[in-house]
């Protein structure tokens, strides 16, 4: 059985007072000094008030929060630095985006099985619950390596990318690879909007809980401190792989609470040295963070 069980016009009136014509007259002995009656008088209608000239007060324009978010990490992107930056605000669908348009997915292929497995309403025994929670915070290989199998992970990366509506995101070209599906910002920044807006929100819960239980140490020692994860009011799919001699590093999450959220991915190719790579990304986030609204309440950490 599945989880899911007038205009209001004046009206003007021109009153009459009349006075009565039956009023009584007395014949005196001189004709001449009869009393005559009194004439009618009119009460004339008020005129109608002169339109304003004065123009109509005009609403502000709403502020593009997505925008201007992209614009301040654009800003803030290092040299020598490969970046793929997306915002969409879950609230109105604003999305802004720039740089690189294609990126390999690392971990980031992790979420977007385990949204195909919760979408098609796959049986979740205690085993598969344990690794979905692995595979999302402590980005666990192995968990992963045991639900791609299990769960048609080849198949089901260009299936979730079609069924969401995934850009530019298709599977790899090598079905055992799951760190080599070709993802985009765009592409992710929609995923999350699916999770977030569209999902069961059961489906919902289990991924943001899984999500938010992630530690700066990864399973397998790799330092995923960087980007979004730990900043106030996030949540987070870190990503990381070595190919060749560049690093790819990616942070995408939700941040903010509430009607204020907002969708945010980082993407990254970059020389193959950890340390740099971590603080290039976090400057990204901080930038990032810096130009959201203010009912986020929201501030940037340094790191």
């Amino acid at each position: 059985m599945g989880r899911r069980a007038l205009l209001g016009g004046y009206l003007v009136a021109a009153i009459v007072v009349v006075a009565p014509a039956s009023a009584t007259s007395v014949t005196p002995a001189d004709p001449a000094s009869a009393v005559l009656a009194a004439p009618p008088v009119t009460i004339e209608p008020s005129p109608e008030p002169e339109p304003s000239r004065e123009p109509l007060a005009q609403a502000p324009p709403a502020t593009n929060f997505a925008a201007a978010m992209v614009d301040a990490a654009n800003a803030a992107v290092p040299k020598g630095v490969t970046s793929g930056i997306a915002v969409m605000d879950l609230r109105t669908g604003q999305l802004a985006t720039s740089g690189t348009e294609q990126f390999y997915s690392a971990s980031l292929s992790k979420l977007m099985l385990i949204v195909d497995m919760l979408d098609r309403d796959v049986e979740l025994t205690p085993a598969v619950q344990d690794q979905i929670s692995r595979a999302l915070g402590p980005s666990d290989d192995n968990a992963m390596n045991s639900l791609w199998v299990r769960f048609d992970g080849p198949t089901a990366m260009d299936r979730v990318a079609g069924s969401v509506g995934m850009v530019d995101t298709h599977g790899s070209g090598d079905r055992s690879q799951w760190g080599e599906v070709v993802v985009s910002p765009v592409g992710y920044a929609r995923l999350y909007q699916h999770i977030m807006t569209e999902m069961h929100p059961d489906d919902r819960n289990i991924i943001v809980k899984s999500l938010a239980g992630a530690q700066p140490a990864a399973a397998d020692g790799f330092n995923q401190g960087f980007g979004l994860l730990g900043l106030p009011q996030t949540v987070t799919k870190q990503g990381w792989m070595y190919y060749g001699n560049r690093l790819y590093l990616h942070s995408a999450g939700v941040v903010g609470t509430g009607t204020d959220q907002y969708a945010v991915v980082l993407m990254t190719s970059q020389a193959a040295s950890a340390g740099a790579a971590r603080a290039n990304v976090s400057a990204l986030a901080n930038a990032i963070m810096s130009a959201m609204p203010a009912p986020a309440g929201v501030t940037a950490i340094s790191r």
